[in-house]
């Protein structure tokens, strides 16, 4: 009898060892995927974010207003468009002897948290309205630079004053600052500032860059939003232009809540407070140079209000194509909308393409003409 033997299993070789890692095509199907992922994701993730940045701007319009109502509720009457003697504009020989060019941000200062700020203004020139409608200078009201106390703070930046959306600070590496009236140009001693006299503009203060800025020695804080002085900041009274003329009704209507060397109440908003606008969105102006686009101007905190006429049409009813328009008028970094405070305390998002009536009529406070739904 035979016996069986066990036997070692023949191997037919060496174990194949687990296969680790991807092959090149599995590598490039897994990059295309993720790819296509990112592509979708992507503007998914930006659009929450700017609608996150247009919140904040939101708020920031909604912090104005309330600000404005505060004021109105401790003094009875709503700040200023801006201190400056008008009478500049019938004499000229004045125009550097009585205007202060303080404007509606600064006395919001202490609602907005900022007393320390607003105290530097209020210890340096006189804050009282009728004291720059009599036409007689004093060293108190003269321009706001000239004080020490004011430029020290005059260059400390307001969060809640700039949207979140913009830039608009890049503007603070070279700076000039304008001052626009009339047909002539002249400089400061010591060019501490520009001062153009261009016809028909209102005093602006603004930041200019590129190759041919001029840098000044004065250091201004920005903001991308400005109270609405109406259709324009002057009226046909405030130019010297007589009642008979044509021009007279074309520029008083449309009048704002905010004008210079006036404070009215909210009681003198008779077209309604839902209808009439208190602050809208600014940008200023982008220039394209070789080098690409560059932020040519921003808009100090401390200017006066901003004229609806120049963002829809000219007196004459024409559309105005002034060369500058597009820095001269309420503009927003919001794809297709600018957002406004009205006079309610509420903020709407506008088309930029509302219609340009529609536009001069939220402007005006007391125009008679009531805006629906827009």
């Amino acid at each position: 009898m035979r016996t069986r033997q066990n036997s070692s299993p023949v191997s037919a070789g060496l174990p194949t060892p687990e296969r680790r890692g991807f092959t090149l095509i599995e590598l490039l199907v897994v990059i295309t995927i993720v790819a296509i992922l990112v592509s979708l994701i992507m503007p998914a993730v930006q659009q929450a974010r700017e609608s996150a940045r247009r919140t904040q701007c939101r708020n920031n319009l909604k912090q104005l207003g309330l600000a404005v109502h505060n004021f109105e509720s401790a003094t009875g009457k709503l700040p200023p468009g801006q201190l400056f003697d008008t009478s500049v504009w019938i004499d000229p020989s004045n125009r550097m002897q009585n205007y202060a060019m303080v404007g509606t941000m600064v006395y919001l200062l202490p609602y907005l948290e900022q007393e320390a700020m607003y105290q530097a203004f209020a210890s340096s020139i006189t804050m009282k309205v009728k004291e720059y409608q009599d036409g007689r200078p004093a060293a108190n009201k003269q321009p706001y630079w000239n004080y020490p106390a004011i430029t020290q703070v005059m260059g400390s930046q307001i969060p809640g004053l700039l949207c979140p959306s913009d830039n608009a600070a890049v503007a603070m590496t070279r700076t000039s600052f304008d001052f626009q009236f009339g047909n002539q140009t002249f400089s400061l001693p010591n060019d501490p500032l520009t001062i153009a006299f261009t016809p028909g503009f209102r005093p602006i203060q603004e930041y200019r860059l590129g190759k041919n800025s001029t840098p000044t020695s004065q250091n201004h804080a920005l903001t991308n939003y400005l109270p609405c002085a109406g259709r324009l900041t002057y009226s046909a009274d405030e130019r010297g232009i007589a009642a008979s003329s044509p021009d007279y009704d074309q520029i008083n209507d449309y009048e704002g809540i905010f004008r210079l060397n006036k404070q009215k109440k909210f009681r003198d908003v008779r077209d309604g407070l839902s209808n009439t606008i208190l602050f809208g969105e600014v940008t200023g102006a982008v220039t394209q140079l070789p080098e690409g686009p560059v932020r040519t101007q921003s808009f100090s905190w401390m200017m006066g209000p901003m004229g609806m006429h120049y963002g829809t049409r000219s007196l004459s009813g024409a559309s105005f194509n002034y060369p500058d328009v597009d820095k001269r008028k309420f503009s927003s970094k919001h794809a297709g909308v600018v957002q406004y405070a009205l006079a309610d305390g509420s903020v709407r998002s506008v088309s930029a393409n509302t219609d340009h009536d529609v536009l001069l009529r939220l402007a005006g406070a007391s125009d008679g003409q009531i805006v629906g739904d827009f």
